[in-house]
């Protein structure tokens, strides 16, 4: 058979077949690899060219961002429409161009730089204060980012930093600048204001049915019931992890003794000292010392000691070994350091202290078991993940991986149950879950995601019950109270009318009789800026509202549940020759906003220098498909 196969291989039909072979792969297979492929660079400054995937990562970076302040559910349209496809673009010339420029000025940040901005990092730090590597590793993994990565993103952002400096250093804002800014920003004012709560009205009857139907028809979304959604949620915590974990006393004491220096107190002494730039001075008031004592030695000398207390030999470099050297009570000789001639004296010494094993065997123990906990958590996501996406369901995962399983009967996207309390208290980490859960099918699994304390979490939809406009016998009672409260409401808004055109009759007319004829309150501000939040019942709007009136003019507003006029009384001015007047807020204010002016500047010369080409079809092209 075989020898039949390569006889007929031979022959010249196989041969032209297999021409006619090559030449449809030519055509329709690897002529690919000979054809050029579709361009991806969306951008290209200078020389340098911007990827289609580094600006779809920025993008991303940037709904994650921006997604929590918008309760959790923004789409990738939603964030093109926004413009931030475009405000990632623009961020990502901006930092290419200030990456081309350190370059050019031979800005380069070395690794001890590097090293120590990770550990001032507030993020990376744990809860005392100290950095924590699991912390730094977990960060990174929630911001999809590799160690090397970052530290090559913190190495440039450094750079951009150190020339953003350069360009805005010494920049001195103009002093009639500042000082305008001062009298407008500082310009109080004082208001007499009335307020009429619309409770104030009383009782305003009961609407009857026809009424009724109309209030509910026209306020269904008042009366509307949330979608509620049932779930099953999958929580791997660490802690669930790590109180099946057995820690034996091999462990522990080895522990122990790589953390020694953990659990000892070094000795410490309380020094009093001189410093003289004179050898010679220093050694005859350390002879004289050693017999009067150091105080009247120095007394002699016309000095007066420093006194130290309480410091660790590590605390004096230099000189730390001489100073724990000395018996207590008893004067050094002189001593060399870089910053002259030391005479010294310990008045005091507090000895070491060292915690005994037993003494932090549960510590120990704690830590070691969370360290494995944390191990394991990060392996078993793995598996969880992987298991979850060959299709496996949520109950076969849980069980196999030994997730903790929670049915949750209903809740809503705030993470209310019906009856408006929480649905899941016991389970904290569900809230950061919801908007994903809420844009899942019913029976769909999201993916597992990590969220804060290393929890591990996943939900799937079981069911979904639609928002629904509840019957008007059920909120019967709730239609009559709004319809009351709109009535208060307008009653109280044309009373307020009759308020304001008394009050702008002028001065004559008191504002405190007004108010106490109209069964209203009075009330006098104190003096408040144009940037007020909140002044004695004002709303927000009516500050403007005053800062745009001349005195004794009338402004009127509305709360949640008042009718608020007020008639502007005082204007007081703001000096900034004044003694008390404090203008560095202003100028540095002043100086931020012309350092952006600056910055903003030299990133349009940069552009002269690297010259900047946008290409809009592609990032049309490719956003649309993705």
């Amino acid at each position: 058979m075989l020898q039949f196969i390569r006889n007929f291989a031979g022959s010249w039909v196989v041969k032209i077949l297999f021409v006619l072979l090559i030449l449809s792969f030519g055509v329709w297979g690897i002529g690919d690899v000979f054809r050029a492929s579709t361009p991806t660079t969306v951008a290209q400054v200078g020389k340098v060219e911007i990827e289609q995937q580094t600006l779809d990562q920025e993008f991303r970076r940037q709904m994650e961002r921006l997604r929590p302040m918008l309760g959790g559910t923004l789409t990738a349209e939603q964030a093109k429409r926004f413009g931030l496809l475009e405000q990632s673009l623009q961020s990502l010339i901006q930092r290419t161009l200030f990456d081309l420029a350190a370059t050019d000025m031979g800005i380069s940040v070395g690794p001890e730089v590097i090293r120590l901005r990770i550990a001032d990092e507030p993020a990376f730090r744990n809860q005392q204060g100290q950095f924590d590597p699991n912390i730094f590793r977990s960060a990174l993994r929630n911001a999809q980012l590799t160690e090397d990565a970052y530290v090559a993103m913190i190495q440039r952002d450094t750079a951009r930093q150190l020339v953003a400096g350069a360009v805005a250093a010494g920049l001195t804002p103009p002093q009639p600048l500042v000082q305008d800014l001062y009298r407008f920003r500082g310009e109080k004012r004082v208001a007499e204001v009335v307020t009429l709560p619309n409770g104030a009205i009383g009782d305003v009857g009961v609407p009857d049915d026809a009424a009724i139907k109309q209030a509910y028809e026209d306020h269904q979304v008042r009366f509307t019931a949330p979608e509620y959604r049932s779930l099953t949620v999958a929580l791997l915590s660490p802690d669930a992890l790590a109180k099946d974990i057995k820690i034996d006393d091999a462990e522990l004491r080895k522990a122990y003794e790589e953390r020694a220096s953990e659990f000892g107190a070094p000795e410490k002494r309380t020094v009093q000292m001189l410093v003289f730039d004179d050898e010679a001075k220093a050694k005859q008031v350390a002879e004289a010392a050693k017999t009067k004592g150091l105080a009247e030695a120095a007394k002699d000398a016309g000095q007066e000691p420093v006194t130290l207390d309480n410091i660790a030999r590590t605390d004096l470099p230099e000189i730390g070994d001489a100073a724990f050297a000395l018996e207590e009570d008893k004067t050094s000789d002189a001593v060399k350091s870089s910053l002259g001639w030391h005479v010294m004296a310990v008045t005091g010494v507090t000895p070491a202290t060292t915690r005994s094993f037993e003494d932090v065997r549960d510590q120990l123990a704690n830590d070691l078991k969370k360290e494995q906990a944390l191990d394991s958590v990060f392996s078993i996501a793995n598996r969880v993940e992987d298991q979850l996406a060959s299709g496996a369901s949520l109950d076969e995962v849980a069980q196999a991986q030994g997730l903790a399983l929670t049915k949750v009967a209903a809740i809503d996207s705030t993470g209310k149950a019906p009856d408006g309390k929480d649905a899941a208290p016991d389970l904290p980490g569900l809230k950061a879950m919801l908007p994903t859960a809420f844009q899942l099918k019913t029976g769909a699994t999201s993916n597992l995601t990590e969220g804060e304390g290393s929890i591990f979490t996943a939900v799937r939809v079981d069911s979904v019950i639609p928002a629904a406009v509840r019957p008007l016998a059920d909120v019967r009672d709730q239609v009559i109270a709004d319809w009351q409260q709109e009535q208060r409401a307008e009653r109280a808004a044309k009373k307020a009318e009759e308020i304001a055109a008394r009050l702008k009759q002028g001065a004559e007319a008191a504002a405190q009789d007004v108010a106490t004829q109209a069964g209203a309150s009075f009330a006098m501000t104190a003096p408040f800026t144009r940037d007020a939040q909140s002044v004695q019942g004002l709303p927000g709007d009516m500050v403007a509202k005053l800062f745009a009136a001349k005195p004794n003019e009338v402004v009127s507003g509305t709360t949640a549940d008042a009718q608020v006029v007020a008639r502007l009384k005082e204007v007081i001015p703001a000096d900034p020759k004044a003694a008390d007047a404090d203008l560095a807020p202003v100028r540095a204010s002043v100086e931020q906003g012309l350092e952006n002016d600056l910055v903003a500047e030299f990133t349009n010369a940069l552009r002269d220098k690297y010259p900047v080409q946008i290409y809009r079809q592609r990032i049309d092209q490719f956003f649309a498909s993705n």
